[in-house]
């Protein structure tokens, strides 16, 4: 008889996670864990795959003069931007709810739905052939994808994890953002010479399809009674736990942290960095294969500071947490300016890096501060984790607003001036006053 989730039963009241089996800090970590997470990252990796492949081929999709091939789609700014904002407004939608959908019917089986959603999303607009409508639909459907797992996956690697690793762990995890941005652009401009924009789209399938059938083979719930996902009983009790000032402080850092990273820069420096110096506005000129390595390169080094970031909110104490979200406030200011103002190829690479860092210690750091606020039940994390997911699904909605001060004319800094550069004072502001529960279990100890 098949072993049944525990996520879903056992309903009898919240136990803190500080409480369960795998999460005393004496305990080590399981084994199996590190299973979970592996099986777990990939299907997660497949959402943001299929969102941001349109980012890495954007000749495709945009119309630039003197650039952008036949047979693709040739939107504006604006237009494009919203190719990229359909997909996350799925996740606002669902990014409550979601937490909800893992209570009903267990995390395994959220998780597989999103995957499923990425699979048809794709399938789709690849059918249709250059059909709008179709693509708009299709890009809705893979929302799920990120609506679904943003919120689930984090939450299973919170409960297989003890507390000691948990924060290297789900900073491991955010990685799943820079990976698939840093696969698309490396692999898709060659695979859509060669095949095409529907061949990228079969590319992001496959992947997906191969992930999701190794997490159903290998999906395990934790050992122990206190992991079970011990819930409130009703929609309201659930949301009724959001009644914490710092994780909607949190949520406005993080939301202006997915503004300026994937909002403007995911979507927009390889366009930015293809669009002829001539051009109104202007930018540097750079072939497909060169704007590639440029996003590639923020992606490698969010890579690299993804799990650092992660690993250093897990071990600062809890009154100098908010070292991170400061940290990634002040170096906003100054990679905008870099990437964006400057005509200098030095000063842009700089501006690179500073992204890369900022990419990093943004998605590993902030998203693990998410249940540590929220640390009274495993429900209370998941609804952490949701909050997190609508910061991150609102953050992505800024894409055609930025596309839409492009299109009137506008430089790439002077759109900056009038958006991230005054987000990021906010950002800073509120970071001064991120403070973690005092009654959390994890400070008790």
């Amino acid at each position: 008889m098949e072993e049944k989730d525990r996520s879903v039963v056992n309903n009898r009241g919240p136990r803190p996670i500080a409480e369960s089996v795998i999460t005393q800090e004496k305990e080590k970590t399981p084994r199996y864990a590190w299973i979970i997470w592996i099986v777990t990252y990939l299907i997660s990796f497949s959402a943001p795959l299929g969102q941001f492949k349109l980012v890495s081929i954007p000749t495709y999709f945009i119309f630039i003069p003197g650039v952008s091939p036949a047979g693709g789609f040739m939107f504006d700014a604006a237009g494009f931007g919203m190719l990229m904002t359909m997909v996350s407004i799925v996740g606002i939608i669902l990014a409550f709810p979601a937490a909800f959908i893992c209570r009903k019917i267990g995390l395994k089986w959220t998780i597989a739905i999103s995957a499923i959603g990425v699979i048809v999303g794709g399938l789709i607009p690849v059918l249709a052939g250059t059909n709008i409508p179709a693509m708009y639909i299709g890009r809705f459907i893979e929302g799920l994808g990120i609506g679904l797992v943003g919120v689930a996956a984090p939450t299973l690697i919170t409960l297989w994890f003890p507390d000691k690793t948990r924060g290297f762990a789900l900073g491991l995890w955010c990685t799943w953002v820079p990976l698939s941005i840093t696969l698309d652009s490396l692999v898709c401009p060659a695979l859509a010479t060669s095949t095409g924009w529907q061949g990228v789209f079969w590319f992001v399938i496959a992947f997906t399809t191969v992930s999701l059938i190794l997490f159903l083979v290998f999906y395990r719930v934790p050992e122990g009674e206190g992991a079970n996902y011990n819930v409130e009983g009703s929609f309201g009790e659930c949301m009724s736990l959001l009644k914490n000032r710092n994780i909607w402080f949190l949520f406005v850092v993080f939301m202006v942290f997915i503004i300026g990273q994937t909002g403007i820069v995911n979507t927009y420096l390889p366009n930015f960095l293809q669009t002829p110096t001539n051009a109104n506005p202007p930018g540097f000129g750079w072939d497909a294969s060169m704007a590639g390595i440029g996003l590639a390169t923020v992606t490698t080094i969010g890579l690299i500071s993804n799990p650092l970031g992660g690993t250093i909110a897990s071990k600062l104490p809890h009154r100098l947490k908010r070292i991170i979200p400061i940290s990634v406030s002040v170096i906003y200011l100054f990679c905008f300016y870099f990437l964006f103002q400057t005509s200098s190829v030095i000063l842009l690479w700089v501006g690179i890096a500073l992204m890369g860092i900022c990419a990093g210690f943004g998605g590993g750091g902030l998203r693990p501060l998410a249940p540590t606020i929220m640390n009274k039940s495993a429900m209370a994390a998941t609804m952490g984790m949701a909050v997190m997911q609508f910061a991150q699904c609102i953050g992505n909605c800024f894409s055609p607003v930025y596309g839409m001060l492009l299109d009137s004319g506008m430089t790439y800094w002077d759109a900056c001036l009038y958006t991230i550069i005054p987000l990021s004072v906010i950002m800073l502001v509120l970071s001064i006053f991120i403070r973690p529960d005092k009654n959390s279990p994890v400070r008790n100890k």
